[in-house]
């Protein structure tokens, strides 16, 4: 079957996207009943018996008869008669007149426009003055519109409105308000273009420029709508501004946007639940400003459509029923938000056959006038797995929603953003951020009342899984693996799972007797908001304080009594990163949003590695330190070849002395510590030329036993193990 690329029809605007459709459909009633079309290099692709654009061109010209557009529900449309709307009144005269074949349909539905209008004036649903109905006599209006219309105009009320549960209407968002766009109603606007096009010589020259894309004709200058908004006019869109504020319309794209837009005409409505009147159409959804970039500040999105494309052949029959079904399915439902519906995408809760969505949001802009704006294109991928990982977190997201504070609104809208760019992509460094924009997120939250209120604190179960999703990244973000390697680090505590070790202290949340968290209800003993590492200071001077739970494992104990500030489990860092950390190399803002984030995961049942990366310099007080983290013994190699265990722990005072910017005492203390243990000390110790509080946080963090004797092995002089030390990768 001979195929013809509509070049003039492209998936972007709405309004080459619509008239595509309505090419198809106009063909296939008119013209040949077994057309398909397919989409490909964002261009539909029809295929019927008609070989070329001219040949198409001339027959649709030729035998074009329009739709049943009416809408004697609005006060614009005309029916009213009172001299308001000339032009509306004009239009539907010249119908009633008409006595062209083309227009039998077309003359019947303005015929029972009519009897709408004196039926409903009978019943009293008249308005007030030269007002056409009574505000609160929509939903009848539109009953005995359904009752009296033939079955040709109900494919145009089907897709402008829907009636939901008892009382409400709603309105499609591809159709404005029941065919209004402000000032403009678009029946009207169909009847108008009809006229043009074959009243004026230029109307099958209209027709080639639409399908071949060419424009080598000139256009009327009338209202665009919110179609296609690139050719709207007004201020600034030429030299004489407002005097110039009429938009280029072809008007062959109108009537075929109109035709493509019907096809959208289904009961919607109870598919998507009457709990939900804004999903008012298939792939349409609740509106939001996140995810492009041409998004105003302050801007409210009226709704979205997301527009299917597809890369088989499919013919009018097929295209309804996947257009009438709207299958996009988030956590075991119809998706209802932007976010929902592109994790669907990415999670493939979408139709089978669909090869990627346009997105289109409806905003108001240009004063009242409501416009669709391309917003981006999302390919339908074979799978994004890590995109389903934090399909948990909505709940929390979705109480945060309303009355907060506008910090809150702020930063739930960053997360929103997140996990929309994630599920674009799938990639791992979008999954990082994600976790950043958590942790913004949940502090916020944390320092209000009234957020906690709406919220509990976040646990974000699956921590394995979110492990290895994360993993692709651990090799290039040393923030990220210093983040992890303290959001990680906990205790084991008798009874199973507890709070992180730095949750507590981090954030202003206690277990309860179940061991889940809940809001204390005062200040975090340690905030973030400090700083990074004014904040990990603080916490390794309250865990150096005599605690109960120090009783060391085993009969093991140090050859110097000293404080258990390290964790027992969590990710072991790497030398190299706390040297960065300590050098001021990384950015510290980012660990702790990473941080504030990664503390929310229940990561009790998690343990993985990070793999060795080999021999480095660290040098100066930092290597005095290294040895006394962690929690456990260090096996020390002795001359027979064995091992000896040997605990160290730092002293009590440590981060006070530290926090004091007493650095040297620490680094003598730390080697007098040593010296006892029978590790004597080879070199003098070195003065610190790293702040007290960065040496201090260093304690909190849990190193290898490899990195420690690396350390050990630089400032003492030991037997060396055979391969003990060897400079081999390995996993740590």
């Amino acid at each position: 079957m001979p195929e013809v690329i509509l070049r003039g029809c492209g998936s972007t605007p709405l309004g080459g996207y619509l008239s595509a459709l309505g090419v198809l459909r106009a063909v296939t009633r008119l013209l040949d009943p077994e057309a398909s079309g397919y989409w490909r290099s964002n261009r539909l692709v029809l295929r019927s018996k008609l070989a070329t654009t001219d040949e198409l061109a001339g027959e649709l010209s030729k035998y074009f008869e329009p739709e049943a557009i009416v809408s004697p529900w609005n006060a614009g449309s005309g029916f009213a008669a009172n001299g308001k709307n000339t032009t509306a009144e004009a239009a539907l005269a010249w119908v009633r007149d008409s006595t062209d074949t083309r227009l039998h349909g077309l003359r019947e539905a303005v015929a029972a426009g009519d009897e709408v209008v004196a039926q409903g004036r009978v019943l009293g649903w008249g308005g007030k003055g030269d007002d056409l109905w009574d505000s609160g006599r929509k939903r009848d209006v539109l009953q005995l519109c359904r009752k009296l219309f033939p079955d040709a105009a109900l494919a145009w009320l089907d897709a402008a409105t829907a009636l939901v549960g008892d009382e409400d209407v709603a309105f499609s968002r591809l159709l404005g308000t029941g065919g209004n766009f402000g000032r403009q109603d678009l029946s009207v606007t169909y009847l108008s273009r009809l006229q043009a096009i074959w009243r004026d010589k230029r109307g099958p020259h209209w027709l080639s420029s639409l399908l071949n894309g060419t424009e080598s004709v000139s256009y009327l200058r009338d209202a665009v709508g919110q179609f296609d908004p690139g050719r709207a006019g007004g201020i600034q869109s030429s030299p004489f501004e407002k005097a110039d504020d009429k938009g280029f319309v072809n008007p062959w794209a109108l009537l075929m946007t109109v035709e493509g837009a019907l096809l959208f005409a289904s009961a919607v409505v109870r598919r998507h639940g009457a709990d939900y009147s804004g999903a008012a159409l298939p792939f349409q959804v609740r509106g939001a400003t996140s995810g492009f970039s041409s998004a105003a500040g302050g801007e409210d999105a009226l709704g979205e459509l997301w527009a299917p494309e597809w890369s088989a052949p499919m013919r009018l029959a097929e295209l309804v029923q996947l257009l009438g079904e709207g299958k996009a399915h988030w956590r075991s439902g119809p998706a209802r938000s932007a976010l929902d519906f592109v994790r669907a995408i990415a999670n493939l809760g979408v139709d089978r056959g669909i090869r990627a969505f346009q997105r289109y949001v409806f905003v108001d802009r240009l004063g009242q006038n409501p416009l669709a704006i391309p917003a981006g294109r999302v390919e339908v991928p074979s799978t994004r797995r890590s995109v389903s990982l934090l399909a948990h977190l909505d709940p929390w997201l979705d109480s945060l929603r309303g009355r907060v504070p506008s910090a809150v609104a702020s930063r739930l809208r960053g997360v929103e953003q997140a996990l929309f760019i994630h599920a674009t992509t799938g990639k791992a460094a979008d999954l990082v951020e994600v976790f950043a924009a958590i942790g913004h997120c949940h502090e916020t939250v944390a320092r209000s009342s009234r957020a906690q209120q709406a919220a509990p604190p976040l646990v974000l179960l699956g921590s394995k899984a979110i492990a290895e999703a994360l993993r692709p990244r651990l090799a290039d973000d040393a923030e990220l693996r210093v983040a992890l390697a303290l959001a990680t680090a906990r205790d084991i505590r008798a009874g199973g799972w507890s709070l992180s070790g730095l949750r507590s202290l981090l954030s202003p949340v206690v277990a309860d007797s179940r061991g889940r968290p809940n809001w204390s209800g005062r200040p975090s003993p340690v905030s973030l908001n400090a700083g990074l590492m004014a904040a990990l200071a603080e916490v390794a001077r309250r865990r150096s304080m005599p605690r109960l739970d120090e009783a060391e494992a085993g009969d093991q104990r140090p050859a110097v009594r000293g404080a258990r500030i390290g964790f027992q489990r969590g990710l072991y860092a790497r030398r190299q990163d706390v040297r960065a950390l300590m050098a001021g190399e990384l950015d510290e803002a980012r660990i702790a949003d990473l941080l504030a984030g990664l503390l929310t995961v229940e990561w009790a049942n998690s343990e993985f590695r990070l793999p060795y990366l080999g021999n480095d310099f660290i040098g100066g007080a930092l290597e005095f330190l290294l040895p006394f983290t962690s929690v456990e013994p260090l096996h020390v190699p002795r001359e027979d070849g064995a091992t000896s265990p040997i605990l160290l722990r730092p002293g009590n005072n440590w981060p006070a002395l530290l926090l004091a910017n007493r650095s040297e005492e620490v680094v003598r203390d730390a080697a007098r510590r040593l010296s006892i243990s029978g590790l004597p000390v080879a070199v003098e110790p070195p003065p610190a030329r790293v702040a007290g509080e960065r040496l201090a946080a260093v304690l909190l963090f849990r190193l290898a036993e490899r990195d420690r004797l690396r350390s050990l092995n630089r400032i003492a002089v030991l037997p060396k193990e055979k391969g003990s030390l060897s400079d081999q990768p390995s996993d740590v």
